[in-house]
Protein backbone atom coordinates (compact mmCIF):
# COMPACT_ATOMS: atom_id res chain seq x y z
CA UNK A 1 0.00 0.00 0.00
CA UNK A 2 2.66 2.57 0.60
CA UNK A 3 4.78 2.05 -2.60
CA UNK A 4 1.43 1.96 -4.22
CA UNK A 5 0.21 5.16 -2.81
CA UNK A 6 3.83 7.14 -3.30
CA UNK A 7 3.47 5.89 -7.44
CA UNK A 8 0.09 7.28 -7.05
CA UNK A 9 1.59 10.55 -5.62
CA UNK A 10 4.26 10.50 -8.38
CA UNK A 11 1.50 10.21 -11.38
CA UNK A 12 -0.76 12.64 -10.28
CA UNK A 13 2.17 15.46 -9.41
CA UNK A 14 3.20 14.53 -13.02
CA UNK A 15 -0.24 15.32 -14.45
CA UNK A 16 -0.71 18.53 -12.58
CA UNK A 17 2.86 19.40 -13.78
CA UNK A 18 1.58 18.03 -17.72
CA UNK A 19 -1.53 20.39 -17.30
CA UNK A 20 0.60 23.40 -15.89
CA UNK A 21 3.18 23.22 -19.10
CA UNK A 22 0.28 23.13 -21.38
CA UNK A 23 -1.11 26.19 -19.96
CA UNK A 24 1.91 28.81 -19.28
CA UNK A 25 3.12 27.55 -23.83
CA UNK A 26 -0.56 28.74 -24.20
CA UNK A 27 -0.49 32.21 -21.90
CA UNK A 28 3.27 32.51 -23.61
CA UNK A 29 1.66 32.29 -27.35
CA UNK A 30 -1.31 34.39 -26.10
CA UNK A 31 1.20 37.17 -24.89
CA UNK A 32 3.34 37.04 -27.88
CA UNK A 33 0.36 37.60 -30.54
CA UNK A 34 -1.10 40.23 -28.10
CA UNK A 35 2.30 41.86 -28.68
CA UNK A 36 2.03 41.54 -32.47
CA UNK A 37 -1.45 42.94 -32.38
CA UNK A 38 -0.71 45.68 -29.32
CA UNK A 39 2.38 46.84 -31.30
CA UNK A 40 0.11 47.34 -34.51
CA UNK A 41 -2.31 49.57 -32.44
CA UNK A 42 -5.10 47.43 -33.73
CA UNK A 43 -7.60 47.71 -31.08
CA UNK A 44 -8.81 44.95 -28.92
CA UNK A 45 -11.73 44.83 -26.69
CA UNK A 46 -11.94 46.32 -23.06
CA UNK A 47 -11.91 43.19 -20.95
CA UNK A 48 -9.23 41.27 -23.09
CA UNK A 49 -6.97 44.54 -22.45
CA UNK A 50 -7.75 44.70 -19.00
CA UNK A 51 -7.01 40.87 -18.68
CA UNK A 52 -4.07 40.53 -20.19
CA UNK A 53 -2.38 43.77 -18.44
CA UNK A 54 -3.54 42.34 -15.27
CA UNK A 55 -1.35 39.69 -15.50
CA UNK A 56 1.36 41.74 -16.74
CA UNK A 57 1.36 44.89 -14.44
CA UNK A 58 1.65 41.47 -11.68
CA UNK A 59 4.55 40.49 -13.12
CA UNK A 60 6.06 44.13 -13.82
CA UNK A 61 4.89 44.93 -10.10
CA UNK A 62 8.58 45.55 -8.94
CA UNK A 63 9.20 48.40 -10.84
CA UNK A 64 5.49 49.93 -12.46
CA UNK A 65 5.82 53.02 -10.07
CA UNK A 66 9.57 54.01 -11.43
CA UNK A 67 9.65 56.12 -14.98
CA UNK A 68 11.20 52.97 -16.44
CA UNK A 69 7.90 50.94 -16.28
CA UNK A 70 6.44 53.82 -18.93
CA UNK A 71 9.23 53.47 -21.33
CA UNK A 72 9.24 49.98 -21.06
CA UNK A 73 4.93 49.51 -21.96
CA UNK A 74 5.60 49.07 -25.50
CA UNK A 75 7.82 45.84 -24.85
CA UNK A 76 5.97 44.70 -21.44
CA UNK A 77 3.66 42.28 -23.39
CA UNK A 78 6.49 40.09 -25.03
CA UNK A 79 8.27 40.42 -21.47
CA UNK A 80 5.81 38.78 -19.99
CA UNK A 81 5.87 36.03 -22.58
CA UNK A 82 9.40 35.39 -21.55
CA UNK A 83 8.80 35.12 -18.29
CA UNK A 84 5.48 31.99 -19.25
CA UNK A 85 8.56 30.44 -21.43
CA UNK A 86 11.07 31.00 -18.58
CA UNK A 87 8.01 29.07 -16.28
CA UNK A 88 7.55 26.67 -18.99
CA UNK A 89 11.30 25.69 -18.59
CA UNK A 90 11.28 25.61 -14.80
CA UNK A 91 8.27 23.08 -14.84
CA UNK A 92 9.75 21.27 -17.80
CA UNK A 93 13.33 20.79 -15.32
CA UNK A 94 10.70 19.60 -12.29
CA UNK A 95 8.94 17.01 -14.71
CA UNK A 96 12.25 15.15 -15.60
CA UNK A 97 13.26 15.77 -12.20
CA UNK A 98 9.95 14.10 -11.26
CA UNK A 99 10.38 11.41 -14.16
CA UNK A 100 13.50 10.59 -12.99
CA UNK A 101 12.94 9.90 -9.48
CA UNK A 102 9.63 7.79 -10.11
CA UNK A 103 11.78 6.22 -12.12
CA UNK A 104 14.59 5.33 -9.89
CA UNK A 105 11.58 4.79 -6.87
CA UNK A 106 10.13 2.04 -9.54
CA UNK A 107 13.62 0.38 -9.67
CA UNK A 108 14.06 0.43 -6.39
CA UNK A 109 10.59 -1.08 -5.57
CA UNK A 110 11.13 -4.24 -8.40
CA UNK A 111 15.07 -4.25 -6.88
CA UNK A 112 13.29 -4.80 -3.38
CA UNK A 113 10.24 -7.09 -4.59
CA UNK A 114 13.14 -9.74 -6.68
CA UNK A 115 14.98 -9.65 -3.58
CA UNK A 116 11.84 -9.99 -1.19
CA UNK A 117 11.29 -12.79 -3.64
CA UNK A 118 14.54 -14.26 -3.77
CA UNK A 119 14.63 -14.71 0.45
CA UNK A 120 11.21 -15.93 0.14
CA UNK A 121 12.19 -18.75 -2.42
CA UNK A 122 15.34 -19.31 -0.59
CA UNK A 123 13.36 -19.87 2.70
CA UNK A 124 10.70 -22.26 0.96
CA UNK A 125 13.45 -24.23 -0.67
CA UNK A 126 15.19 -24.17 2.87
CA UNK A 127 11.80 -25.43 4.63
CA UNK A 128 11.94 -27.79 2.13
CA UNK A 129 15.23 -29.10 1.96
CA UNK A 130 14.81 -29.82 5.92
CA UNK A 131 11.28 -31.58 5.44
CA UNK A 132 13.24 -34.15 2.59
CA UNK A 133 15.85 -34.37 5.05
CA UNK A 134 13.51 -36.18 7.74
CA UNK A 135 13.51 -38.90 4.67
CA UNK A 136 15.06 -41.99 7.31
CA UNK A 137 14.41 -44.92 5.11
CA UNK A 138 14.39 -46.72 1.53
CA UNK A 139 12.80 -49.79 1.21
CA UNK A 140 13.67 -52.14 -2.20
CA UNK A 141 12.00 -54.93 -3.26
CA UNK A 142 12.83 -57.25 -5.75
CA UNK A 143 10.95 -60.31 -7.64
CA UNK A 144 12.80 -62.90 -9.73
CA UNK A 145 10.30 -64.12 -12.87
CA UNK A 146 11.34 -67.34 -14.78
CA UNK A 147 9.84 -68.87 -17.55
CA UNK A 148 10.93 -71.45 -20.45
CA UNK A 149 10.27 -71.26 -24.13
CA UNK A 150 8.40 -74.61 -24.43
CA UNK A 151 7.49 -76.12 -27.69
CA UNK A 152 4.94 -78.95 -28.89
CA UNK A 153 8.05 -80.54 -30.72
CA UNK A 154 9.97 -81.59 -28.08
CA UNK A 155 7.57 -81.03 -24.74
CA UNK A 156 7.34 -85.01 -23.90
CA UNK A 157 11.23 -85.20 -23.93
CA UNK A 158 12.56 -81.90 -22.03
CA UNK A 159 13.20 -82.31 -18.47
CA UNK A 160 10.39 -80.66 -16.33
CA UNK A 161 10.72 -77.31 -15.59
CA UNK A 162 9.55 -75.90 -12.45
CA UNK A 163 9.54 -72.13 -12.90
CA UNK A 164 8.54 -71.24 -9.14
CA UNK A 165 11.07 -73.17 -7.16
CA UNK A 166 13.94 -71.28 -9.30
CA UNK A 167 12.03 -68.08 -9.03
CA UNK A 168 12.39 -68.69 -5.17
CA UNK A 169 15.84 -70.59 -5.30
CA UNK A 170 17.29 -67.60 -6.93
CA UNK A 171 15.53 -65.22 -4.29
CA UNK A 172 17.04 -66.53 -1.23
CA UNK A 173 20.49 -66.86 -2.86
CA UNK A 174 20.15 -62.75 -3.60
CA UNK A 175 18.50 -62.55 0.20
CA UNK A 176 21.21 -64.63 2.32
CA UNK A 177 24.23 -62.85 -0.42
CA UNK A 178 23.65 -59.05 0.69
CA UNK A 179 24.32 -58.50 4.47
CA UNK A 180 25.27 -55.29 4.34
CA UNK A 181 25.53 -52.84 7.31
CA UNK A 182 23.28 -50.60 6.30
CA UNK A 183 20.56 -53.27 5.49
CA UNK A 184 18.42 -52.20 8.63
CA UNK A 185 15.91 -55.70 7.96
CA UNK A 186 15.18 -58.19 4.99
CA UNK A 187 13.08 -60.57 4.30
CA UNK A 188 10.47 -61.63 1.88
CA UNK A 189 7.18 -60.75 1.64
CA UNK A 190 4.07 -61.40 -0.93
CA UNK A 191 6.92 -63.50 -3.38
CA UNK A 192 9.33 -60.91 -3.61
CA UNK A 193 12.53 -60.10 -1.47
CA UNK A 194 12.61 -56.86 0.44
CA UNK A 195 15.47 -54.62 1.85
CA UNK A 196 14.79 -52.18 4.78
CA UNK A 197 17.81 -48.97 4.27
CA UNK A 198 17.96 -46.70 7.06
CA UNK A 199 21.66 -44.92 5.75
CA UNK A 200 20.39 -43.21 2.13
CA UNK A 201 23.82 -41.90 2.12
CA UNK A 202 24.96 -45.89 0.96
CA UNK A 203 21.97 -45.86 -1.41
CA UNK A 204 23.50 -45.56 -4.57
CA UNK A 205 26.01 -48.20 -3.52
CA UNK A 206 23.77 -50.38 -1.75
CA UNK A 207 21.93 -50.92 -5.20
CA UNK A 208 24.78 -51.30 -6.84
CA UNK A 209 25.43 -54.01 -5.11
CA UNK A 210 21.82 -55.36 -5.17
CA UNK A 211 21.87 -55.39 -9.10
CA UNK A 212 25.60 -56.72 -9.58
CA UNK A 213 24.70 -59.64 -6.94
CA UNK A 214 21.20 -60.43 -8.56
CA UNK A 215 22.81 -60.51 -11.86
CA UNK A 216 25.33 -63.03 -10.95
CA UNK A 217 22.43 -65.43 -9.64
CA UNK A 218 20.51 -65.04 -12.26
CA UNK A 219 23.33 -65.88 -15.20
CA UNK A 220 24.43 -68.76 -13.23
CA UNK A 221 20.90 -70.52 -13.43
CA UNK A 222 20.37 -69.23 -17.25
CA UNK A 223 19.82 -72.19 -19.39
CA UNK A 224 18.68 -72.42 -23.22
CA UNK A 225 15.27 -71.73 -23.69
CA UNK A 226 15.07 -70.18 -19.80
CA UNK A 227 14.07 -66.40 -19.53
CA UNK A 228 14.73 -64.97 -16.20
CA UNK A 229 13.74 -61.00 -15.46
CA UNK A 230 14.21 -59.04 -12.45
CA UNK A 231 11.83 -56.91 -11.25
CA UNK A 232 12.87 -53.92 -9.05
CA UNK A 233 10.78 -51.92 -6.95
CA UNK A 234 12.05 -49.03 -4.67
CA UNK A 235 10.45 -46.18 -2.27
CA UNK A 236 12.10 -43.71 0.49
CA UNK A 237 9.89 -42.79 3.25
CA UNK A 238 10.10 -40.89 6.74
CA UNK A 239 8.34 -43.12 9.57
CA UNK A 240 8.96 -46.63 10.03
CA UNK A 241 5.35 -46.75 10.77
CA UNK A 242 4.61 -46.46 7.13
CA UNK A 243 6.27 -49.81 6.25
CA UNK A 244 3.09 -51.17 5.77
CA UNK A 245 2.41 -49.14 2.94
CA UNK A 246 5.44 -48.78 1.54
CA UNK A 247 5.47 -52.55 1.17
CA UNK A 248 2.32 -52.32 -0.93
CA UNK A 249 2.73 -49.40 -3.22
CA UNK A 250 6.59 -51.37 -4.03
CA UNK A 251 4.53 -54.39 -4.53
CA UNK A 252 2.33 -52.51 -7.04
CA UNK A 253 5.61 -51.36 -8.69
CA UNK A 254 6.60 -54.60 -8.73
CA UNK A 255 3.45 -55.65 -10.84
CA UNK A 256 4.06 -53.07 -13.30
CA UNK A 257 6.87 -55.63 -15.00
CA UNK A 258 9.05 -52.98 -15.94
CA UNK A 259 11.54 -55.54 -16.87
CA UNK A 260 15.34 -55.28 -15.65
CA UNK A 261 15.16 -52.10 -14.23
CA UNK A 262 15.23 -50.28 -11.00
CA UNK A 263 11.68 -48.27 -11.01
CA UNK A 264 11.02 -45.27 -8.41
CA UNK A 265 8.13 -43.18 -7.96
CA UNK A 266 8.49 -38.75 -7.75
CA UNK A 267 9.25 -38.78 -4.26
CA UNK A 268 12.45 -40.89 -4.50
CA UNK A 269 13.37 -38.65 -7.45
CA UNK A 270 12.55 -35.33 -5.59
CA UNK A 271 14.93 -36.26 -2.48
CA UNK A 272 18.14 -37.74 -4.14
CA UNK A 273 17.84 -34.98 -6.92
CA UNK A 274 17.96 -32.45 -3.86
CA UNK A 275 19.97 -34.38 -1.12
CA UNK A 276 22.33 -36.42 -3.63
CA UNK A 277 22.09 -35.00 -6.88
CA UNK A 278 24.99 -36.89 -8.14
CA UNK A 279 23.54 -40.37 -7.05
CA UNK A 280 21.29 -41.13 -10.14
CA UNK A 281 20.07 -40.30 -13.32
CA UNK A 282 16.57 -40.63 -14.12
CA UNK A 283 14.54 -41.72 -16.93
CA UNK A 284 10.62 -41.19 -17.16
CA UNK A 285 8.92 -45.01 -17.70
CA UNK A 286 5.45 -43.36 -17.69
CA UNK A 287 2.45 -42.68 -16.26
CA UNK A 288 0.76 -45.89 -14.00
CA UNK A 289 -2.62 -46.22 -12.38
CA UNK A 290 -1.23 -47.25 -8.56
CA UNK A 291 -4.20 -46.99 -6.60
CA UNK A 292 -5.51 -49.98 -4.99
CA UNK A 293 -9.20 -49.10 -5.69
CA UNK A 294 -10.05 -49.82 -9.56
CA UNK A 295 -12.68 -46.71 -9.28
CA UNK A 296 -10.47 -44.34 -7.96
CA UNK A 297 -7.81 -43.41 -10.63
CA UNK A 298 -4.92 -42.73 -9.73
CA UNK A 299 -2.03 -41.95 -12.33
CA UNK A 300 1.43 -41.44 -10.96
CA UNK A 301 4.80 -41.32 -13.22
CA UNK A 302 7.15 -43.38 -12.77
CA UNK A 303 10.84 -43.39 -13.53
CA UNK A 304 13.88 -46.10 -13.47
CA UNK A 305 16.73 -45.28 -12.13
CA UNK A 306 20.60 -45.45 -13.33
CA UNK A 307 23.45 -45.14 -11.12
CA UNK A 308 26.02 -42.08 -12.14
CA UNK A 309 29.24 -42.32 -12.60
Amino acid sequence: MFFRAIDKLFYQLKQFLSLLIFVLIGLAMLFFIYWLLFSAKIPLPDWLNWFMWSIIDFFAMSFKSTPMYKQLVPALPVYTCGVFIILTYIANCIMIFLENNHTAFKNSVNSYKVNLEKTINRELHNDFIKELNRTSFMLAKIKIEASKQESYLTAATETPFDAEALEGLIQKQILCELNSEIIQKKGITNGSVYFLIADLAQAKDFLAELVNVSARFIKQHLKPKVDINFYCGIEVFNDIQEMQEIDAYADRLLNLKIRNKMVVLPRYKVYFENIYPNAFTFEVMGEYNLSNDDASKKDVMVYSIRRKN
